[in-house]
């Protein structure tokens, strides 16, 4: 009797661990390049003007192991059935952090270690136009050289060092959360699904 009451005990805790370790692992999906909806239901993305002649996408490789999360996102194009590799279009960015499991699914928050082709110029973002009658930028106070205040431009965009310089974001572009959902064949997180990669 104990002896089965032992065996059972093992192998739930087998069958737990099995269902823990699922999830880690190597997914790829596309996403497109820039996508965004305005409060009207107005749709914009990279490229869409030449859609769907050419196609853009980021192509998003996501690796999950032992509780942390790896992202990678490559942007790519489709013309009929050829794909090609952008050297620039779109940016490179890499996000890195941790995720743990809540219930039958886990959640993911992510922040950005690297990029590349990513953000606004160096310098600075672009002019805002102060609420005077011509809406010419005024030059009063401490402007940096388009004429937004360097705190004011704190308040309005992320900004990151690299190589000695300041680069600017949309809000919210250093930092992303994901809600993830193991499912046959790969993941979904968000509303995209990922295919699980085959190990080489």
């Amino acid at each position: 009797m104990f002896k089965s009451i032992l065996l059972s005990l093992l192998l739930a805790l087998l069958n737990n661990i099995g269902k823990a370790q699922i999830i880690d692992g190597n997914y790829k999906a596309l996403e497109l390049n820039g996508l965004s909806i305005d409060s009207t239901g107005n749709i914009y993305f990279y490229g869409i003007d030449s859609f769907p002649k050419e196609k853009w996408f980021f192509e998003v490789n996501v690796t999950l192991k032992g509780g942390q999360i790896t992202v990678n996102k490559s942007p790519v194009w489709f013309t009929d059935t050829v794909k090609s590799y952008s050297a620039s279009d779109g940016g490179f960015i890499t996000y890195n952090g941790r995720f743990t499991k809540s219930g039958n699914i886990y959640i993911a928050k992510t922040k950005m270690i690297d990029f590349d082709y990513m953000g606004f110029s160096f310098f600075t973002p672009p002019d805002i136009a102060d609420s005077n009658a011509n809406g010419s930028i005024t030059n009063n106070g401490n402007k940096s050289p388009n004429g937004i205040p360097e705190i004011k431009k704190k308040e309005l965009y992320d900004r990151v060092e690299k190589n000695g310089n300041y680069i600017y974001f949309v809000k919210g572009t250093l930092r992303q959360d994901y809600i993830i959902r193991p499912d046959k064949n790969g993941i979904w997180i968000n509303n995209t699904f990922y295919i699980r990669q085959k190990n080489k």
